[in-house]
Order: structure tokens, then sequence, then C-alpha cells
């Protein structure tokens, strides 16, 4: 009956992310999991509990990627859904793995080790962003609250794991104080430290939310949505490239826009190589004093052969292209194969190229005197990527984002969910142009100022600035991790060093 639990959890964990989006059920999601950790006789049982609540959770909140690899990969229904649960699979044993060290060191150190539950679940998060292949950073707990603006305000400070930390500790401090035997003061104080961690971020929140809403925006944007869908032919697409986008570009009162923004999309156009599709781009440019960012396909020669890359390009008022971004952080399985010769029954997602390259560059670009940087769809969901990008002087980020692969699904609404946390991580507007919705203009406080329809052709339009300031989580990165992971390991260190002396103490005793 105990394994009902984790089950509990994973349900309630999925209702609490897009599309349900009932994000205040995260604050008692993990509660049953948690008390199934602390109950448990072993780590192996724990790793187990951990196990069922995120294969359940992720299961649910990711089952929109089977369709995507039917569709668009050229896999069968079966290599599908096998692929699909060897995912779900290998993404779960992080929260397992979170729950079976707490309960190790529990069991090895004390009950008061318990407490560390908050501390390894975010270094096991965060090992999450980095593996397998490259990681897959999407279900993280604290991306729940992207609505709720007050709490996700102290992510400038830590990152969106200082946001999970929150959600974890609450739920910590309430399993400890329901069965913690100890006098009544121990019990409650983890509590009461959770009360006042909430107190305090909400204070703070307020404070930012009220200074980063005040900011003047002074620039105008407009990102056009077409829309464009994989399914028509490749003529079909070239001339909605050639006369979709101006067309809706007409629309627009000459003067009142600085930039035009357009979305990763399917293309058979080439900039590099047609003149004509360069001359329709340069035109439109020419008509914003800003000019114009877009997305296009790039080859290179190398001593290996033709390499291509998924890039940005920045076109300036005249019309004169002044910076391309190629993609760093591609996406496995969809823009490259990992493991190639492993993987040699899997097709990459996209039509246009069978193979990219990755950049090699954290490029920041010039928009009018301004330094910007892009960020190519799957690469909003990496926080330290986007930092660099700041660090490096980048003072508004553009996502151009695809996510007609995934439909009418809950991916595009996970998608923005996340990409608004970037913005508060490093305080700055996030233009998010996209083919097939959700486009919009993301505030540094993550307050949406504008958004469009999913799956409709439309135009995002609004307000943003270019600012300075550089936030603590943009200087420093993930220091709030580290921390937690410096705690975590040094109490492993000292939990096996008290128990060596007490096993030696005992045989020298026999």
């Amino acid at each position: 009956m105990l394994l009902l639990l984790p089950v509990l959890t994973g349900i309630l964990v999925a209702i609490s992310f897009p599309r349900v989006g009932l994000g205040y059920l995260a604050w008692v999601a993990y509660i049953p999991l948690i008390a199934f950790v602390f109950k448990a006789g072993t780590s192996a049982r724990a790793f187990l509990g951990g196990f069922i609540a995120g294969f359940a959770a992720l299961f649910a909140l990711l089952l929109w990627i089977p369709d995507v690899l039917i569709r668009h990969g050229g896999f069968s229904a079966v290599l599908a859904w096998f692929a699909f649960g060897l995912l779900v699979s290998v993404l779960a044993c992080y929260p397992a793995a979170a729950c079976a060290l707490t309960k190790y060191l529990t069991r090895r150190g004390g009950t008061a080790c318990f407490l560390l539950f908050p501390a390894v679940w975010i270094v096991l998060e965060y090992a999450q962003s980095l593996s397998p292949f490259g990681g897959l950073p999407w279900i993280l707990a604290g991306y729940s609250q992207s609505d709720c603006l007050s709490i996700i305000q102290i992510a400038d400070i830590t990152g969106i794991f200082g946001v999970s930390f929150i959600i974890l500790w609450v739920g910590t401090a309430f399993v400890w104080m329901v069965t913690c035997r100890a006098n009544k003061m121990t019990a409650c104080a983890p509590l009461l430290g959770a009360i006042l961690l909430v107190s305090a971020c909400l204070i703070y929140g307020r404070i930012s939310l009220r200074h980063w809403e005040n900011v003047p925006a002074t620039f105008r944007v407009a990102m056009l949505q077409g829309n464009l869908s994989f399914d028509d032919p490749e003529s079909v697409l070239a001339e909605k490239f050639r006369k979709g986008y101006v067309r809706m570009a007409d629309t627009l009162k000459p003067g009142e826009t600085d930039l035009l923004v357009l979305p990763e999309s399917p293309t058979p156009m080439s900039f590099q190589y047609e003149d004509s599709y360069r001359r329709v781009l340069a035109d439109l440019a020419r008509r914003y004093s800003l000019g114009l960012i877009f997305n296009t396909i790039r080859s290179s020669e190398t001593a290996d052969g033709s390499a291509y890359f998924n890039s940005a390009y920045f076109l300036d008022h005249n019309g004169t292209l002044t910076g391309i971004y190629d993609k760093i952080h591609l996406v496995p399985f969809g823009e490259y194969i990992p493991l190639s010769k492993l993987f040699t029954f899997a097709e990459t997602i996209t039509k246009d190229v069978g193979n990219f390259s990755p950049g090699k560059d954290v490029r920041v670009l010039k928009l009018g005197d301004h330094p910007v940087n892009a960020l190519i769809c799957f690469e909003a969901v990496f926080p330290d990527l986007a930092r660099r990008f700041v660090r490096k002087g980048s003072q508004l980020m553009v996502n151009l984002t695809n996510d007609g692969w995934y439909g009418d699904s809950a991916a595009p609404y996970q998608h923005l969910a996340i990409a608004r946390v970037r913005s508060v991580e490093n305080r700055r507007y996030l233009l998010r142009a996209t083919n097939s919705g959700i486009s919009a203009i993301i505030e540094p406080s993550g307050r949406m100022q504008a958004s469009t329809a999913l799956l409709h052709e439309a135009i995002g339009m609004g307000h943003f600035a270019f600012i300075e300031e550089m936030t603590l989580y943009s200087r420093y990165g993930d220091v709030f991790v580290f921390l937690c992971a410096i705690i975590s390991c040094a109490v492993w260190i000292f939990v096996e060093f008290h128990r060596a002396i007490n096993l030696n103490r005992r045989t020298a005793e026999d």
C-alpha cells in the first residue's frame, strides 16, 4: 500500500505543470514521496519509490514525445513507445537516486540527515541538466511555479534550482514535523524555518516585481508567427517564405516597429545561396530601425565535408548582415544522433538536414548599438547557457523557436513556462518568436506582456528594453547548487568517517 504514495506524488506533480498548470499543488505534491522515503526500510526501496514517482510524472508530462517520433522521426509505433519508455526510465533514475541517497545517509547518520533531502534533490536535478546526451532539465520542480511571479523572483540569485529547493524544503519539513518523535520544538523547527523562508521569498518577490515592472520599454518589436506546416510541399513552403512573411509585415504600420523577428521554421530557402531570398529579407530589414533577426540553415565546408548549422542571422536597418549565431546545444535525435554507431536505427526528426553540427561560440551580436543574443529553440531550456550570453554582455535575449513538432500538446506550454524563468534569472526581456505558437514578449519579472494563440497565424507585438544590470545568477551561476552539493558531500563524508570510527572502536573492544 505504501507504494501508492509515490504514485500519488507522480499524479500531483503532473497536474501541477502545464498544460493543466495547477502550480499550487506542487507545494503538497512531493509530500507523499517524502513520507515514503522516510518510512522506507532500505535505500533500494527508497530508490523504487523515487523511480515510481518520477516515472509516473514524466510519463504524463512528456506524453507528446511518441507522436513526434512517429510523425516526424520515422519511428514505428512500437519503436517510438519503446524509446519513450527508455527515456522516461532514465530520467526517473534522478529522483530515485535522490531518494536512495537520502535514505542511505539517514540510516547511517541518523534521522537528522533526512533534512538533507532538498539539497540532495537539487544536486540530482542539476545532474539531469547535464546528462544524458547533454541533459534534459525539462521538468524541474521549480518550473511548476512559473505563473507564481512572487516566488520565482528568487531565481535571479539561485537560478531555478532555488525555487525547486523551497518546494522540497516545505514538503520535507512537513513530513519531519509529522513523523519526528523528538520534542515539539525539534519537530516544528524545520517547518518554522520553511515558513520563514517562503515569507522571505515572497517579500523579496514583491520588492523585485515593483522594481522590474517599472522598467521603461521604449522599443517595439513585431514577431511573425507564420504557422508553417511540415506537411506542406517544399514549393508551397518556399512561396510562403517569399511572400507570406512579407504579407504579414505589410500589415504593420510604417515607423511604429523597431525590430522584426522571424521564428525558427521549416524552410527550403537558403539565405546563403539564393539571391532572391536574400533580397526579400534585406528589403524587410530596411523597414525597421533595428533591422531583422531570422533563422535559417547555414553550411560550411570542412576537411570532412559539408557541415550544417542551425543559425540565427542578424540584418541591420540597411539590410546588411551583421552577424550569425550557430546553435550550440542541439536536440539529440532531433538535430543529431548521439552515439550514432549504436543508434543506427534512428532517423533525425528534422527533415531539412540529416545531421547538424554544433556551434562553437557563445556569440553576442549587435542590434543597433546594443549587444544581443539568440537562443534557438531547445537552448532556452538550459539555465547556464542563457546565463553565459548575459555574462558576455547581452542586454536582450531573442528565442527563435519552432514548437510545431508538438502540435496541440502540453509541450509548447511547458517550453514557454521554462523560457519565462530565463528572463527572471538574468533580468532580461526575452522575445520568444515561434512558428506555431506560443510567441510571447516576456518581461524581466517573468510576466508575459503579450502572447499569441497556439497553431494560428499571428503577429506578436509589444515593447522591450535593453538592460545592462547583471544579476547574481548571471555573474556567478549555479553557486547555490554547488553549495547543496558541498553540504551533501560533507555530511556523507562525516557519516562514513564517524561510522568507521565506531566500527574500529567496537572491534577494539571485542
